[in-house]
This record gives C-alpha cells, structure tokens and sequence, in this order.
C-alpha cells in the first residue's frame, strides 16, 4: 500500500523565510567548522553570553537533556573552545567560560551571517529593507515573549 501525504502548501512566505534563515545559519556554521555540532555550536553561544554559567543553566537555556549538554561542553572543551572552572562558591560545581579561540569562532561565524543578511538585504530597494527590517525586530519580541531565553515555555 502506497502511503499518500497532503500537499503542503509551498506559498507560505513565513516558512520560506524561515527556510532560508535555517540555511544561511547552516551554510555560515559549516564555514567556519565543520566539527561542530548545532548544539554544540548552540551551548558556545550560551556559554558565551551568559558566562561565567554551569552546565545545568546551559541546559536549562537550551531546553535540553542535561548529559546531552555534558557532553556537547566536554567536546567544547576538548577542542579549545570553553574552558572549565571550579565555582569558588560551590565547591561542587563546575562553572564554563568561553576561550579566546571560542569567542573567535562565534565572532566569525555572526560576521559571516551579517555578511550574507547584508547582501540580500542590499539587493531590496529601500522601502522594503525597511519594512523587512521593521518586521525582524517585532517578529524577535514576540518570539521571545513566547519563547523567552531561559528556556520556559510561555507559549500556553
């Protein structure tokens, strides 16, 4: 028996938009690593703006499973990326800063994503780059009020 799927709708300008984002993060990530897991890529950024942090914040950031982000930091870790500290607070804590070379990294890879945004933005005429622009910034406060960065779901 063949299974038969609905048609999707291919005019959806949101998800389209949404596509082309997904790839340019891809294709900028890929650029500057190929050795980098999204999430590993994802708990560098997170130990990068919220250092000096604990493995559990990361988690709790990122929405996920505890040892999925152990293991994603101790491969951070092993590549010079995030470096590692006791908590002088709490003994039995360990807290995680960015290295000089992870820092690098994710200045490049923001540097190359603003390049491309850059360039396709350029390419619109004025009134939309502005409209596009406007649209970015309230579409960004939105989603962060229903998917704020610590991870809770306020969405319900």
């Amino acid at each position: 028996m063949t299974q038969t799927w609905p048609e999707q709708p291919t005019d959806d300008p949101a998800l389209a938009a949404l596509r082309v984002m997904v790839a340019v993060a891809d294709r900028t990530l890929e650029k500057v690593t190929d050795t980098l897991t999204l999430t590993q890529f994802r708990a560098l950024r997170t130990v990068a703006e919220r250092t000096p942090v604990t493995m559990g914040q990361v988690a709790k950031e990122l929405g996920i499973n505890p040892s999925s982000v152990t293991r994603a930091c101790e491969r951070l870790v092993a590549l010079g990326l995030v470096e590692r500290a006791t908590n002088p607070r709490n003994k039995r804590e360990t807290l995680l800063a960015p290295t000089a070379a992870g820092c690098q990294l994710l200045t490049q890879v923001d540097q190359d994503r603003r390049r491309v945004l850059t360039t396709v933005l350029d390419s619109m005429p004025d009134d939309a780059r502005t409209a596009v622009l406007r649209s970015f910034a309230q579409f960004a406060r939105f989603a962060e009020s229903v998917m704020p960065a610590d991870g809770a779901d306020r969405s319900r």
